[in-house]
Parts: structure tokens; C-alpha cells; sequence
């Protein structure tokens, strides 16, 4: 079983940074866990983002579609250091194992899913418009495909330390594209993001890449992170974490000589629309699932309803917090975020039905929060419509379901929204679903928005300020576009096409 050592990975090999040292804290108690790890300076980030671009341009001499190799190895070996992985993880992040063991199977199942696609006819999305004299004007003959943009930097997420970090969907989706991946591990799970890392590094070795196809950069200050963005040679970003982090990437990447785009997905409010018919039908089994959902991972998801609006308020809001009441508080993933929740909540224009009180346990763990709120408070208190990360949410009462369109209106832009109704409701609510598609990516139906499959209809990200890109999603198949740009080949001879552009293709048979 593989153990952390307190590296990253530069070229292919274990690597120290020259910088400062830090170490994770567990959790549960509190307590530092794990080796020592050093900080990157931004001279050892400049060579391995130099060593991408090198990694970028030797890899163009590799088989075609050499990427599903590489990402179907990473997951075999992924489950290989099954146990290793999950338990270093365990140590770093406070999760338990049983939700670590299903993150670990969905990361794998995204990295072998990205190879399907990979393997794929429709892999680079080729298109063929042939020549056509008498077009107006006249047409020449026109093949488009995506190609990978080059090095792209990946941010690992504090609350996902294997779907979203190391060898998660951004690296995947990247690495499909053919893009070599500088990867920032998160400085609260140092350890399994060195786990992980040297499964991407065998696995980048196994498969003829260049060794600059994979870094792995530690730091627990802001210059490794700033020195990725600012790299000449990095030609994208993908983000999962807070607004401020998102908002600071995408300022520097847009201030470089050559600005590059920041897929930040920055967290988000997720509103919850309950009908007057469905709490009369069901008003405890919505409750119990807001609660469970709220509560998920403490409340440190980015699909966490953190608002909910009914004309039962008051009921909806007491029979939750005695099910809250009735729960065993999380370790929130950090100091810096338990700190951050504990100042955050403190809202004067809502009424708080829980609160969190003393701390119960050890470690850094914080009760649930639940606050009331009318509609008249939201506009008065800009902070009731902002995301908290962990575990609080305001239940809005409102006079009648006529008013959840005015809600609507109010609220930021959002990774998902859900409604909560019964069939006599469906006409009636037609404009509010209208609204809603204009304020987020994915819409819930009778359900809850923690919990997202990973296909190619899935939507991951939303307008303002739930992320800084709504053409795009970060989860699911489509999300290989981020780091694709298109290109148009116009009456080039067939040697000088790419292969998939060939008219002697199997593709280019089927558009005959």
C-alpha cells in the first residue's frame, strides 16, 4: 500500500519544493495528519508549465486518440491503490469511507468514460461541408474539428478530494482533449493528492507520453497557484472552489499579455420551490430530504439547497430544525472554513430557528443553522441570497405561490434549481420555470439537487456568479469542450488533414 511522502511531481518524478513547508490538519480532531510538504516556488511552477508545452508538442507524435490509454490506466491503477488512497483521504478531509469509496468509483468511472469518448466517431466533433461552385458566394471546401487548446492548470477542490482534485473530471475532460494538466493540489488534502498523482504519473510513463504531460503542484500559499495562472504556457483553467478564489484567478488570467479563459465554478445558492399543494401532500418527506440534503458532506457541496420558499415557512422551517437537532454535526473541511461559517451566519434580518451554539465533538465541527425570512428581509439583507458553505439555509415563507415568480427575480445566478409540486400545479407554474432556466444549469424536479450524475445530458455550472463560463458545464462529457477550440480547414489537400478529417475515414463515409 502506497503512503504520501510529502512531494509533487515535476517531469514525471517526485518533487520537493523549495518553499515554505505546511502539513493537513485532521478534521475530526484537529490534529496535524501526515508528512511535511513544501510549498512550489514560482520558478519550479515555470518549469513544469515549460515542460508541458514541450509534453504538448512531443505528443502529437503519438498514436492517434492516445489519451483513452492513458485515462483507462489511470483508473485501473486508481483501484489498485484503492485502500491507500481512500484512507489518506480519510485522514485529511474528515469524510467517511463508505462516501470516499463511492467518490473513488466515480472518479475511475469518469476517467473510463472520457476514454469511451475518446474512442468515439464523433470525438473532435469533425464536419464537412464540401466545395460548391455555385453557392452564393461560392463555397470552398470546409472541414472544422476541435483540438486541444495546450497546457491546461487544474484547481483542486477542497470538499471533492478525488472527483474534483487530482485525476477529477477538470484532469480527465483535459486530458481527453490531449492537453497536458498542471494540477494545484488543495492544501488541506496534501497527501492523497500525492497518492493520486503518482497513479497519473505511472500511468502518463505506461502509455509513451511525455513526462511534462502531468505535475503535480503542492503549496498552501497563493504564489504556486498564481504562478500556474500566469504561465505564458498555460492556455486554460479549470476552478472548483469559492467566489473569491474564482473571481482572483480570473482577474489574473485576464491581466496576462495573452489573457486565457478560468472555468471557475464558484459555488452556489440553489434555490428550493415548494408549492402550497405539495407541502400539504408531502410536507415531511420534503422536509427530511432538505435536511438530508442541506446536511450532506456538513453542508459542504455546491449543489447544497441553501434557500427554500413556501407558504408553510414556519412548519417547514420547525419540522426541520428538529430533524437538524437530531443530527451529528460534520467536521467542516478546514479552519479557514469553519471560521468563515461561523462569522458568516451571524444575519440580523432573519429569524434563526438553530443555531449552532457550542461546538459538539472534537475537531472542527459546527452545528447545522437554520434561519426564517420573509421575502421583504431578502431585499433589505443582500447577504440571505449568498451562498454560506457548510451547513446553513434560510427558509423563506411567502403569502401564495404567486409570489415564487418576485423570488425568483431576486435571486443570483445558481448551479441548479428545484420545485417541489403536485400535477394541479404544472400550468400554473410555467413562468416561474421559464425564469428559473435564465438563473441556473441544471433545473430538479421532486427531488434534490445534492448528487450529480455524471452523462453527457448533465449541465455542472450556470450563470453568474455560480460560475465564471454558462456555455460550458464541469461535469459530464461535454465538459472535454472547455479545453477544445475549433479550426476550419479549407481546400487543404488530404495529407495535411488531420485523420479524422480524411474523406478516406470512416466518418466522412457515413456524411457521403
Amino acid at each position: 500500500m502506497s503512503a504520501a511522502s510529502g512531494t509533487g511531481f515535476l517531469a514525471g518524478a517526485p518533487h520537493r519544493g523549495a518553499g515554505e513547508s505546511f502539513r493537513a490538519v485532521d478534521p475530526g480532531t484537529g490534529s496535524p495528519t501526515g508528512p511535511e510538504f513544501t510549498s512550489w516556488t514560482s520558478a519550479e511552477v515555470n518549469e513544469a508549465a515549460a515542460q508541458a508545452r514541450t509534453a504538448f508538442e512531443a505528443n502529437r507524435e503519438l498514436p492517434e486518440r492516445w489519451q483513452a490509454g492513458l485515462l483507462r490506466d489511470l483508473a485501473a491503477r486508481l483501484g489498485a491503490e484503492r485502500d491507500a488512497i481512500v484512507e489518506t483521504a480519510r485522514a485529511e478531509t474528515g469524510i467517511s469511507v463508505a462516501r470516499l469509496d463511492g467518490e473513488l468509483t466515480r472518479t475511475r468511472n469518469q476517467l473510463s468514460g472520457f476514454a469511451d469518448v475518446v474512442e468515439g466517431d464523433g470525438f473532435g466533433e469533425p464536419v464537412h461541408d464540401p466545395a460548391d461552385a455555385s453557392a452564393t458566394p461560392p463555397r470552398p471546401d470546409l472541414r472544422r474539428m476541435l483540438v486541444p487548446v495546450g497546457p491546461v492548470a487544474v484547481f483542486g477542490a477542497s470538499n471533492f478530494p478525488l472527483a474534483f482534485s487530482v485525476a477529477g473530471g477538470d484532469t480527465a475532460s483535459a486530458l481527453a482533449a490531449g492537453a497536458p494538466v498542471l494540477v494545484k493540489g488543495h492544501p488541506s488534502h496534501p497527501g492523497t493528492s500525492e497518492v493520486v498523482g503518482a497513479c497519473v504519473a505511472e500511468a502518463v510513463a505506461a502509455c509513451g507520453a511525455h513526462p511534462g504531460t502531468f505535475a503535480l503542484v503542492q503549496g498552501a500559499g497563493t504564489e504556486p497557484g498564481s504562478a500556474l495562472v500566469t504561465a505564458p504556457e498555460v492556455r486554460a483553467v479549470g476552478f472548483t472552489g469559492s467566489y473569491a478564489g474564482g473571481r482572483a484567478l480570473t482577474a489574473l488570467a485576464a491581466g496576462r499579455p495573452e489573457p486565457i479563459p478560468v472555468f471557475a465554478e464558484m459555488g452556489s445558492l440553489n434555490p428550493v420551490f415548494v408549492t402550497t399543494a405539495a407541502t400539504g401532500a408531502r410536507l415531511d418527506a420534503v422536509a427530511e430530504g432538505f435536511v438530508a440534503s442541506m446536511t450532506l458532506g456538513a453542508g459542504q457541496l455546491c449543489t447544497k439547497p441553501g434557500i427554500v420558499f413556501t407558504t408553510a415557512g414556519r412548519e417547514f422551517a420547525t419540522r426541520a430544525a428538529a430533524l437538524l437537532a437530531e443530527s451529528e454535526p460534520g467536521p467542516l473541511l478546514n479552519r479557514a472554513t469553519l471560521d468563515a461559517f461561523e462569522s458568516g451566519i451571524r444575519i440580523p434580518a432573519a429569524e434563526v430557528v438553530t443555531t449552532a451554539g457550542p461546538r459538539t465533538g472534537p475537531g472542527l465541527r459546527t452545528a447545522p443553522v437554520l434561519a426564517l425570512a420573509r421575502l421583504a428581509d431578502l431585499r433589505r439583507e443582500p447577504a440571505l441570497l449568498e451562498e454560506h458553505f457548510g451547513p446553513f439555509a434560510v427558509v423563506v415563507d411567502v403569502d401564495s405561490d404567486d409570489d415564487f415568480l418576485d423570488a425568483a427575480r431576486l435571486l443570483p445566478g445558481s448551479l441548479t434549481a428545484t420545485v417541489h409540486s403536485e400535477p394541479e400545479d404544472h400550468e400554473r407554474l410555467r413562468p416561474l420555470v421559464t425564469e428559473l432556466v435564465e438563473r441556473a444549469g441544471r433545473l430538479v424536479h421532486n427531488g434534490f439537487p445534492t448528487g450529480v450524475s455524471v452523462s453527457g445530458a448533465q449541465t455542472h455550472g450556470g450563470p453568474f456568479p455560480a460560475t465564471s463560463d454558462s456555455a460550458h458545464t464541469s461535469v459530464g462529457w461535454t465538459a472535454i469542450r472547455r479545453f477544445q477550440r475549433p479550426v476550419t480547414f479549407q481546400d487543404l489537400p488530404e495529407p495535411l488533414l488531420p485523420p479524422v478529417l480524411r474523406t478516406t475515414t470512416s466518418v466522412e463515409k457515413e456524411e457521403q
